[in-house]
């Protein structure tokens, strides 16, 4: 039998909270899903699930513990249970790759620990990537999205200074220059933009996709107008907004997330009476988008490196299951990747140890099984990885906001 057990953490003391999920607002606490005794295999999760970034990153986090538990009614061999840790990145109510990298040491001094589910920012997978190739320690993301993070010609090579030749890291989503082109598509033939001034949060994820975009849209015939950057914790954009209005864009296309900056970027662009549409990635396919935006959100176009899982029949189970589970508590955008992900990561350790007669693998064992296995049953299809750790079979979907809800465009299968 599994259970959950839940912390609440202050300065001064632990205490257990039962019947309620309860995400801690303190960096390193968090709540641990699994079963008592010594016949225990820890997987971690790290993500921000505190601050601005809880609304995008609490939602996925749910579905790696609704994982754990249905792992756990399965079993593994010789009666061992997983227990799930979780930590929080986030400083100050953002992400923070410093502490993104200080979790995933602590799972690191757990021996029990084989694999780590997240992180949800690519700059802090950046940061953690380093720390867990020289542990040999499998980390995957369901939201993490930089090319820098798996390809070697754009910064990762640099992440495995230990280990050169070893991929610790793997990702259930699609990466940004698949996602960045298919938003250039879709900006250009979907909504008809010709002119398009781009701007980005200047992190990691937003500096990677608009690096992808800018090209694609100009190869299509588009002309980009310019493209700004945000300066460090900006949270007011009337004068670059003013700037932008000057130069009458068809689209405003946003590279970046909603802690950095996405939801005000859009309301003072309608104070300032800008028509221009407006555009994001997945940094804007996010239930906190909604939340802070406002009635301002509505129009917004929002790409996501996922399927729209009321059409796939491999995801009704998990749809219904999230809903019982987690009621009156939004599906967040890469829910269905986080689920997938601990699915790859626990049934590369069940397989292992079922080849092992029932010893529990080394980390390296893990990384090398979940390289090469693909599992069949997911939220969102088969899940395999490439060399690289990239998913091998990435889907990009389009929406819009109307009426404060995400409504579903198009989607397609892209290829790397």
């Amino acid at each position: 039998m599994s259970y959950i057990r839940i912390y609440s953490c202050d300065k001064w003391k632990l205490q257990i909270v039962a019947g309620l999920v309860v995400f801690s607002t303190l960096a390193g606490c968090g709540f641990h899903a699994g079963g008592p005794g010594t016949k225990t295999i820890v997987i971690g999760a790290d993500f921000p699930t505190s601050g601005i970034d809880a609304a995008a990153n609490v939602p996925t986090q749910n579905a790696v513990v609704l994982a754990v538990e249905d792992e756990n009614k399965r079993g593994l061999p010789d009666g061992y249970t997983i227990r799930l840790e979780t930590t929080d990145d986030s400083v100050g109510g953002v992400h923070n790759p410093e502490q993104g990298a200080l979790n995933i040491q602590s799972f690191i001094s757990d021996q029990k620990a084989l694999a780590v589910i997240g992180p949800g920012n690519s700059n802090v997978a950046r940061a953690e990537i380093p720390v867990a190739n020289a542990a040999s320690l499998a980390i995957i993301s369901p939201s993490a999205t930089s090319i820098s993070l798996t390809d070697d010609a754009s910064g990762a090579r640099e992440l495995r200074q230990t280990n050169p030749g070893l991929h610790t890291f793997f990702r259930t989503v699609m990466r940004d220059d698949m996602q960045g082109a298919a938003d250039a598509d879709f900006a250009y033939h979907a909504l008809g933009a010709r002119r398009v001034y781009v701007i980005d949060d200047n992190e990691s994820y937003g500096k990677g996709l608009a690096d992808v975009f800018i090209p694609a849209f100009r190869k299509l015939g588009g002309v980009v107008i310019d493209r700004a950057h945000f300066a460090k914790a900006q949270q007011d954009f009337i004068a670059l907004l003013t700037s932008v209005a000057s130069t009458k864009p068809d689209l405003i296309f946003y590279s970046g997330v909603v802690s950095t900056g996405g939801a005000k970027l859009r309301r003072q662009m309608l104070e300032l009476g800008i028509n221009a549409k407006f555009m994001g990635g997945d940094g804007l396919k996010d239930p906190g988008f909604l939340q802070a935006g406002g009635a301002a959100a509505d129009g917004t176009y929002a790409s996501e490196g996922a399927p729209e899982l009321s059409r796939m029949p491999s995801a009704r189970s998990f749809l219904t299951e999230y809903a019982t589970r987690f009621p009156n508590q939004l599906l967040g955008t890469y829910s269905a990747n986080g689920y997938a992900a601990a699915q790859a990561a626990i049934e590369a350790i069940r397989s292992l140890m079922s080849r092992n007669g029932g010893v529990p693998p080394t980390r390296a064992q893990v990384v090398a099984e979940i390289a090469k296995s693909t599992v069949a049953d997911t939220p969102i299809g088969p899940v395999a990885f490439d060399r690289a750790g990239d998913i091998t079979t990435p889907v990009v979907s389009m929406w819009i906001v109307r009426g404060g809800k995400y409504v579903f465009l198009s989607q397609e299968r892209t290829k790397l």
